[in-house]
């Protein structure tokens, strides 16, 4: 199977090959599903997250009318990303529930990637449980990418329940990972290192979760910086530096206000659709008013247009 690039929380994730060669023509060498997954990883790579779910729909039903597992598989992976990117991660789950089944009966397998998107969008439902669980599972991939970055999802699913040994086994396996790293795995082992600090050692927790933040701010991955800085404000709190701590809150309250207001203006179907805020999910306008709490009050727009507001 071709590899596809796809956004997950950080950086570039590739569904896993499904392996085999195919000696009759598939959906891949189709125009039109061709057409429609460029299109929709072009519209993916420009934030235009609405214009992404309709083009890797197009292209899931293209691929079933021509009975190709793989490409099934691949526009229904691609199709749920776009979905937890646009902040709809009950869609996600639901779509990856369905790919799951429809490349099963097809003799195709991308049980770790789809157990991948799973528990992240389970992660952003407060779904725990069920987010350590498939994070888990995702970690024996044998695709290293996979493995890796549901170690993070692991790490972050397993701190918000409270479930200590299931922490410690993601930053194990971070931790673990040799060099070379890329900048987005840095950040996964600093944030998910920061966590494993944050009872006994605040100030290094908070050293980390920044050192974090910068790497993810460097790979221009707002939401996940705004994570971390959160994170170093809870830890920075905790050491005792209550001023230092306000600000990062802020920092992180602004930085997720701005993502949810890009959104907005960019992605109109996204809000028609109710993503930013629906009950029980994490999104980024429901983060920027908890930080902003946190912080003691700040402004969440504060270069607003006067006369709009």
């Amino acid at each position: 199977m071709r590899r596809v690039h796809a956004l997950l929380l950080l950086g570039p994730l590739f569904l896993a090959g499904c392996g085999g060669k195919a000696e009759a023509p598939s959906a891949r060498d189709d125009a039109q599903w061709e057409q429609a997954m460029t299109a929709g990883q072009d519209s993916f790579d420009l934030g235009r997250y609405s214009v992404a779910i309709t083009q890797f729909r197009k292209a899931s039903e293209l691929a079933l009318m021509r009975d190709d597992g793989a490409a099934t598989a691949e526009a229904g992976y691609n199709l749920a990303v776009a979905q937890l990117a646009a902040d709809q991660p009950a869609d996600a789950v639901a779509t990856i529930q369905t790919a799951r089944q429809a490349a099963m009966l097809r003799g195709q397998n991308g049980q770790a990637a789809f157990d991948l998107v799973e528990a992240a969008a389970d992660y952003r439902l407060k779904q725990l449980p069920q987010s350590v669980h498939l994070a888990s599972q995702a970690m024996t991939a044998d695709d290293s990418a996979v493995a890796a970055r549901a170690a993070l999802i692991l790490g972050l699913a397993a701190d918000e329940a409270g479930e200590a040994s299931a922490l410690q086994q993601a930053n194990a396996y971070l931790q673990g990972i040799k060099p070379p790293l890329s900048r987005s795995v840095e950040a996964d082992k600093a944030e998910i290192s920061a966590r494993t600090l944050m009872a006994n050692n605040p100030a290094e927790a908070a050293e980390l979760a920044e050192k974090a933040a910068n790497l993810r701010r460097d790979d221009a991955a707002y939401r996940d910086m705004s994570r971390a800085l959160a994170l170093a404000a809870t830890a920075t709190e905790r050491a005792g530096d209550h001023q230092k701590a306000a600000a990062l809150w802020a920092r992180a309250a602004q930085s997720a206000a701005m993502q949810a207001n890009k959104a907005a203006s960019t992605d109109t179907t996204t809000v028609a659709h109710g993503a930013f805020f629906k009950g029980g999910t994490r999104t980024a306008e429901s983060d920027a008013a908890q930080w902003a709490r946190l912080a003691g009050g700040v402004s969440l727009h504060p270069f607003a247009d006067p006369a709009k507001k």
